[in-house]
């Protein structure tokens, strides 16, 4: 049996011209990269302001960093969040939470798609001037002095109206609250409707960590009227355009929440279960949903 000895000159200028090839479709797309970078934004500022916002808003059963992109590149860009469950425990895991936006400026975050968990399911309570409820609101007390002051907790406050930004303010010195980070404004509950487009929207819940590097001047009690600034600002650089169906949102729910510019539940993370107990007896909270409770082991005081 005859066996042919491997042409090797061929072998190699075979693999050569692969490689050259490829070398030539490297440079070709790093050249189209930089021309089409004339005409076409690749800057992923814009990842990072609205749709790394967008993110946060849509879930706040996350605490979420500023996050970090890679870049932009021709064929797309994404923008990574870091961050935790929000939960009343200190120390939890750290996951990646990615956002990418293709050539044609599709949008995929599907890590982000909305709350989770009691958290979530606390805010999907929330309604829309529900009014008072004296038998929820016995119940509630009761859990709540069933259970140890010195709990942390990560809760939902609902309110038997909407509450101005004047009001909330007034609310606020009516029981020494100094909002900030711990503090979150649902400006819009959840919403479904089957017969809509989009049948499910999620909850809108705004506060002052929402845009990335972005530090307001603190407020203490007056801290509504800077948290709703901010996001009137904020929704000013939406387009109608904008890609938010994985955040279960859109550019007009989140404009007219602003415009409208209401609370109706305040979602609190890491307060004492002695501070959250004394909104309790106000004539203006209906509900409090307990979502997670730990006991703080030498961290300082949170109210």
């Amino acid at each position: 049996m005859n066996t042919r000895e491997p042409d090797w000159a061929y072998a190699a200028k075979s693999l050569l011209k692969v490689l050259s090839v490829s070398v030539l479709l490297f440079l070709a797309l790093n050249a189209a990269e930089g021309l089409l970078a004339r005409y076409v934004d690749l800057d992923d500022e814009r990842l990072a302001q609205v749709y790394g916002t967008v993110a946060r808003v849509a879930n706040p059963d996350k605490r979420l960093s500023d996050g970090y992109s890679d870049g932009g590149r021709l064929l797309g860009a994404t923008y990574t969040l870091t961050g935790e469950p929000r939960r009343a425990g200190h120390d939890q895991p750290q996951q990646g939470y990615e956002i990418t936006e293709n050539l044609f400026g599709t949008i995929r975050a599907p890590s982000l798609s909305g709350p989770s968990g009691a958290l979530g399911d606390a805010i999907t309570a929330v309604e829309t001037n529900p009014g008072a409820d004296d038998a929820l609101a016995e119940k509630t007390r009761k859990t709540v002095d069933a259970l140890p002051k010195t709990l942390e907790t990560v809760a939902v406050v609902e309110f038997t109206h909407a509450m101005t930004t004047e009001q909330l303010i007034a609310f606020n010195r009516k029981h020494r609250i100094c909002a900030g980070a711990d503090v979150s404004y649902v400006y819009d509950p959840s919403f479904y409707d089957d017969s809509s487009f989009v049948p499910r929207t999620n909850a809108i819940v705004w506060n002052r960590g929402m845009l990335p590097g972005n530090s307001p001047t603190y407020q203490c009690e007056a801290e509504p009227a800077t948290a709703l600034a901010e996001f009137r600002r904020w929704t000013g650089l939406l387009h109608e355009t904008d890609d938010f169906q994985e955040f279960g949102l859109t550019p007009y729910q989140l404009t007219g929440a602003a415009e409208e510019g209401v609370v109706h539940a305040l979602l609190l993370d890491r307060w004492k279960l002695a501070a959250l107990r004394e909104l309790l007896d106000d004539p203006e909270v209906r509900t409090a949903h307990l979502t997670d409770a730990a006991f703080d082991l030498g961290y300082p005081d949170q109210t």
